[in-house]
């Protein structure tokens, strides 16, 4: 995707639409699924239901020298290679890490609300949510519904994108 904080809020202002906050990411990443790892449950294995079919799209094999590319893909796949979540959103986890609207702080849900936390009013980096085809278990478990993380909002890779929510 090769997209920094700052250009996706740019094209949010654009269309007249704004990056999600941490929670409403969260929530909507969990499609109705309470308390799970995944969208889809507690186990990250292979898809039950489609022989063969991994869940998301990660690293398989030995990191950081082999990627088997056992889900299909060795770096980005398109949108709507993997079953949708409960709410009908596609890959919230894994593929790329999703800016979120919130300055990162890592100590901030130790002191904020429990219902709809807005995030910190300032910050030096802001929240990604849902790794990316580079995490891998054994050394970036990042792809759950709860992992967070921080980058700066100048910083655009590969594996970094968004999605829009409704003002």
């Amino acid at each position: 995707m090769q997209v920094s904080w700052n250009d996706a809020q740019a094209y949010c202002e654009w269309v007249g639409r704004r990056l999600p906050t941490e929670a409403e990411w969260e929530c909507a990443s969990r499609g109705g699924v309470r308390s799970a790892r995944f969208p889809w449950g507690n186990t990250l294995g292979i898809d039950e239901g489609e022989a063969g079919r991994w869940p998301l799209n990660i690293w398989q094999g030995e990191f950081p020298t082999r990627n088997t590319g056992e889900d299909g893909w060795l770096a980005t796949s398109p949108v709507r290679s993997f079953s949708p979540n409960g709410y009908g959103l596609w890959q919230t986890v894994g593929n790329v890490w999703e800016w979120c609207q919130d300055w990162y702080d890592p100590r901030y849900y130790t002191r904020s609300s429990r219902l709809n936390p807005t995030g910190p009013e300032r910050g030096r980096a802001r929240v990604t949510r849902g790794g990316s085809f580079l995490c891998h278990d054994s050394y970036c478990n990042r792809y759950r519904n709860a992992a967070r993380s921080g980058n700066d909002p100048d910083s655009s890779t590969s594996n970094t994108g968004f999605r829009t929510a409704t003002p």
